[in-house]
């Protein structure tokens, strides 16, 4: 049975280590969008996004003190934001359920009522453990990306669109009374 996590914002020490000690197939994949593979400067520029960033938790355990994901939107735009996430090798499948579901149910209802119209994710095109979480999560598939990685690799956009959200936020706003 997966331990039920818990969340926080931001902490220097753990954005680090995550970023130190994140899955390969996420570093892939970030570091595809980067100039280097530079655990450091990765996590000097998330610390950069700050205000920017709409929402930002860790996942952690609640029976450890040793993060195991971390998950943000930062705006891009008026009414555009931009997701990102990746995990450690500790990341289970139970983990990534509750993670992608307190998104579908917590972040983006929340985003909304900022007012965003649109918030995308950028994940490579072979990813597919990320586009299975992307979808769990309330995104959709848009688009092909092609060689929006430095070294020519494709990705996939998906996206959460307030056209194709906001009945169902209203419809939980009736339902909870929130």
């Amino acid at each position: 049975m997966t331990d039920q996590l818990t969340y926080e914002g931001w902490s220097d020490p753990m954005v680090l280590w995550l970023c130190q000690n994140m899955r390969k197939s996420d570093a892939a994949e970030i570091y595809a969008q980067r100039p280097d593979e530079n655990a450091f400067a990765l996590y000097r520029d998330l610390a950069a996004i700050g205000r920017n960033h709409l929402w930002f938790e860790l996942a952690r355990p609640a029976t450890s003190m040793s993060p195991v994901a971390l998950f943000g939107v930062a705006g891009v735009s008026p009414g555009v934001a931009q997701a990102h996430m990746f995990g450690t090798d500790a990341l289970t499948l139970g983990h990534a359920r509750q993670i992608a579901d307190r998104i579908k149910s917590h972040v983006i209802p929340a985003l909304l009522d900022l007012g965003l119209h649109r918030v995308q994710a950028y994940s490579l095109a072979d990813y597919a453990w990320a586009h299975r979480f992307l979808q769990r999560s309330g995104a959709k598939f848009e688009a092909p990306c092609w060689s929006l990685g430095a070294s020519g690799q494709d990705f996939a956009s998906f996206v959460w669109l307030r056209k194709d959200l906001a009945h169902l936020y209203e419809t939980n706003i009736e339902e909870t009374g929130t």
